[in-house]
């Protein structure tokens, strides 16, 4: 092997404990681990697009568990750093792929996401889209309020979105 890169994988065993770690991490091994772990992570989000946590679907919520999981053994060293890249790349690529395919094609954006549901027409509460989506009139009532909705009479529609979120939709006056 050239000197070189005998230098190099020597820098990255010190620096890294290696890319599998024979022995136990040190401590500046793990953070230097954490670090570039992190970079990586949110460089294969970026070219992903994955959406803000604000808007996050059930499918974003489970690509998050996935990633920090992944990437949380890249830091500990129970996985190797370069394993850890590409799995967390191939996730991410996969995740792109699906919310792509979602985009284009209605029937697999509900498959994915599911349906929306109407809870409330003109004042009235539509009790089997409230069973349906696991919402008492106490969550409804809170959601109103939450829009500044006193009274359900004062409601034209509220949906229970694909995001798991209810949007209200106030009579005119």
């Amino acid at each position: 092997m050239p000197a070189f890169l005998t230098r190099l994988d020597d820098f990255m065993l010190l620096v890294f404990g290696g890319d599998i770690p024979h022995e136990p991490l040190q401590l500046h091994q793990i953070a230097m681990r954490g670090i570039v772990v992190y970079l990586i992570g949110i460089a294969i989000i970026r070219v992903g697009k994955s959406r803000s946590i604000a808007r996050a679907t059930a499918v974003d919520v489970l690509l998050g568990f996935i990633l920090g999981s992944l990437l949380s053994r890249g830091i500990t060293g129970h996985a190797s750093m370069s394993g850890t890249a590409v799995a967390s790349a191939a996730i991410v690529a996969t995740h792109y792929v699906i919310t792509r395919l979602a985009v284009h094609h209605d029937w697999f954006g509900t498959l994915l996401k599911g349906h929306a549901y109407l809870l409330v027409e003109n004042g009235v509460p539509n009790e089997e889209a409230l069973c349906h989506s696991h919402l008492s009139h106490k969550d409804l009532e809170e959601q109103m309020r939450l829009k500044g909705i006193k009274s359900i009479d004062q409601v034209e529609e509220a949906w229970k979105e694909r995001s798991g979120e209810v949007s209200v939709i106030a009579k005119k006056k």
